[in-house]
C-alpha cells in the first residue's frame, strides 16, 4: 500500500475566517463522530466546490464574503497532496469557461469552500468526506 503524501496550506484569514473554520471543523467532527484533523476539514471545503458547474463556482469565489474571511492571521494546515491537485483542477475549469473571474488567488478556493462547507447539508458533506478518502 503506498502511503499518501502530504503537504501544508497557508491560510490567511480574517477572525471571522477563524470562527467559521472552526465552525466548519466542530460540525465535521460531530458528524463523523471522530477527531479529524484540520487539513480534512479544507479538504471537504474543497471537494464541495468540486461537484459545482463553472458559472456557480465562478460565482462563488468572487462573493464578497470571501472578502470578510480573508484576512492577516496566518494560519497552517496540513492536508494530503490531493488537495492541491483539486485546487488546481477548479482553477483551469473556471479558466476553460468563459465565466468571467478575476480571482486566481489559490487561497480564494479555500474561503469559498469554507462559505459551501457552512451551507451545505449534512448528507453532501459526508459525500465529500468519503471523496477525500478515496482520493
Amino acid at each position: 500500500m503506498a502511503a499518501r503524501s502530504s503537504r501544508t496550506y497557508k491560510l490567511r484569514l480574517s477572525d471571522r475566517g477563524i470562527d467559521l473554520f472552526l465552525d466548519c471543523h466542530s460540525r465535521l467532527a460531530h458528524l463523523l463522530r471522530e477527531f479529524p484533523p484540520y487539513g480534512a476539514t479544507l479538504h471537504v471545503a474543497v471537494m464541495l466546490l468540486d461537484r459545482m458547474e463553472p458559472y456557480d463556482l465562478a460565482g462563488e469565489v468572487a462573493d464578497p464574503r470571501c472578502d470578510r474571511l480573508a484576512g492577516s492571521h496566518v494560519r497552517f494546515v496540513g492536508s494530503s497532496s490531493q488537495l492541491a491537485d483539486v485546487t488546481q483542477r477548479l482553477m483551469g475549469r473556471i479558466d476553460a469557461s468563459d465565466e468571467p473571474t478575476s480571482v486566481t488567488a489559490i487561497g480564494r478556493f479555500y474561503l469559498a469552500g469554507l462559505l459551501a462547507f457552512e451551507s451545505s447539508e449534512d448528507h453532501d458533506l459526508f459525500e465529500a468526506y468519503r471523496r477525500t478518502r478515496d482520493a
